[in-house]
This record gives C-alpha cells, structure tokens and sequence, in this order.
C-alpha cells in the first residue's frame, strides 16, 4: 500500500487538514473548502473596525437561505426565531470580536448540502452599505476501492469504485511509473450532489504487476489512491487451473461416452 499512500499523502494534503485557507476568486469573492463532518469559519468584517455590539448584520445562503441574525445581542441562538430549518444548532458567532467589527461565523458538522454561495450584510451601515460574498465549497472524498472481476492466463479485469463523492471525481487507472491506462468508459449514478463512479479496465502479462485506482477532486485540491497487485504467477495459476479443469471436464465426458456404448451394446445383443 506503499506507494498509494505516498501518493494520498504528498500530492494533495487537503483531508489531513479539516479546513482551508480562503481565497478570493475574479470575482473578489472569498472561497473556502473544507471536508464533510468539519467545521468551517465564514469570514466577514467591517472594514471600519466599528463596534457591531449594538447593531444588525446577517448572513444568507443563496439569497433567500437565513443562516444568521444578529440583531443588538439578539440572535438565533438566543431567541430569535426564522432561521433556515437546515443550518438550526451548527451556526454561531465570535461575541467577544463584535466590538472589532467581526460578524464571521462559524458553521459546524459541515455537510455537502453546506455547499453554495453566502452572504453577509450590515444594511443598516453608514454611510456606506457594506456586503461580502463568501463561496463555500463542502467536499466528499472516499477512498477509491478496487478488486478483481475477472483473471485468465493472459490478462486481467480490474475493477475501481468510488462511491459518494462530491464534487464529481476524475477517476483514472495507472500503472506503477504513473501511466495512464485504457480503461472503459466510466459508469456514473448520481444522487442529489454525490457520484458513484465504476471504472474497469484490462491488464495484462506485459504490464507491470502494480496497478492504482486514482480518484481526483480538483475543486477540493484533493486526490487519492487505491492500489492492487497482480503477480505473474496469479496469471500462470488461473491459466494453469483452467486447463485442469478443462482437462477434468472432458475426461469426465470421456467416461460417460464410454458407458453409454456399452449400455447401448449390452441392450442390442440381448
């Protein structure tokens, strides 16, 4: 498992850390990532610095979605009522930076339904309105899982699944130096914002006996490996089996042949 492990380790290191920094998009939007069952800290403050002790700001998801309200010290953790069904109990505040201006928020037990585009208001500021976009980006990354369907003398059908993943995962077959190999056109099924992908392909003697599953999320940074090994002698096995049973199967038929011509001339010269 050595070399599939390297590879989960060292080229995107997104799942040994729950959450991303963020960053701003063309659009001067902020977008943060991070992985399902996390946390994640939704970024928002006055540029002023001014107390927001004693007055109003929200948060919205999607524009119409209520995340958060607060409304001098009165908000949803604290009878205030209207808040989104989905986001009640995992959404809260930072009280002791509201008289810096901080209206961030952090949203926990993250899941991929967290997923869109939010936004925090201050209508009530002056002089100036102020409005700030924040994209949030809540990943599902499964390991891919491979096996085995089918072995001859000569080759091999391997098979790789993941299953659950969002965002939708490229999932490619590769050899131990990293090749990409043909493969069969993947087999997807989606439910609401996860993907099941199957990808087989066909191995053979002449390849190298050490083959991975690679599944990569872009939109998360994130990629990972499941890895199989087919040896030579698994191949000369199940070729070698093969004959044997062949060779099993028509020696039995051998003898069935052979008393049926004896019952046969034992009927007619009776």
């Amino acid at each position: 498992m050595f070399l599939a492990e390297l590879l989960s380790l060292c080229v995107f290191p997104l799942m040994m850390f729950a959450v991303t920094a963020g960053h701003q998009n063309g659009r001067g939007t902020v977008v943060v990532v991070v992985s399902e069952g996390n946390y994640i800290i939704l970024p928002c403050s006055l540029s002023s610095q001014e107390s927001l002790v004693r007055t109003h700001f929200h948060w919205k998801k999607d524009d119409e979605r209520e995340v958060f309200v607060y409304d001098a010290d009165l908000h949803h953790n604290n009878r205030r009522s209207g808040q989104d069904e989905h986001f009640r109990g995992r959404v809260s505040h930072f009280s002791d930076q509201l008289k810096f201006g901080n209206a961030s928020i952090i949203i926990r037990n993250t899941t991929v339904a967290d997923s869109g585009d939010y936004t925090c208001d201050f209508p009530f500021h002056q002089p100036d309105r102020e409005t700030f976009n924040v994209t949030l980006v809540v990943g599902a990354a499964p390991k891919p899982f491979v096996g085995i369907l089918n072995i001859s003398e000569d080759e091999a059908l391997l098979k790789c699944e993941v299953r659950g993943a969002s965002p939708k995962p490229k999932v490619e077959w590769r050899d131990s130096d990293g090749n990409i190999l043909p493969a069969e056109e993947p087999q997807v099924s989606r439910t609401g914002e996860r993907y099941d992908i199957t990808l087989l392909t066909t191995v053979t003697r002449t390849n190298s006996s050490l083959f991975l599953c690679v599944a990569t999320q872009e939109e998360l940074s994130h990629r990972a490996a499941d890895e199989i090994f087919v040896p030579d002698q698994l191949f000369e096995t199940c070729g070698g089996d093969i004959v044997l049973i062949v060779s099993f199967v028509c020696g039995i038929l051998s003898v069935v042949v052979l008393i049926a011509v004896c019952v046969c001339f034992l009927y007619f010269t009776v």
